[in-house]
């Protein structure tokens, strides 16, 4: 077996800003995901929760992974073990 027959898994990428408005957070995004092995997993897009929940929702996230604030974000991510 070499090492191109071992499947990747992708990296899972928590964005932090980014949220409606803000030109460059589009631009992280599709940037991030033009090679297919980063995957959006959760975000803080602005530090107002709703314009953030409001992003979350444009970009398919669950609910519970999308958070008001980079600190909420880190805290709770940290708590997930990976998934």
């Amino acid at each position: 077996m070499t090492s191109s027959d071992v499947p990747m898994k992708k990296l899972r990428m928590g964005m932090i800003g980014g949220g409606p408005g803000a030109f460059i957070g589009a631009v992280h995004r599709t940037a991030a995901c033009l090679d297919g092995e980063i995957e959006l997993v959760c975000g803080a897009f602005s530090s107002n929760p709703e314009k953030s929940h409001e992003m979350g929702k444009q970009l398919g996230l669950p609910p519970d992974r999308v958070y008001g604030s980079y600190k909420e974000m880190i805290d709770q991510e940290q708590k997930t073990k990976g998934n």
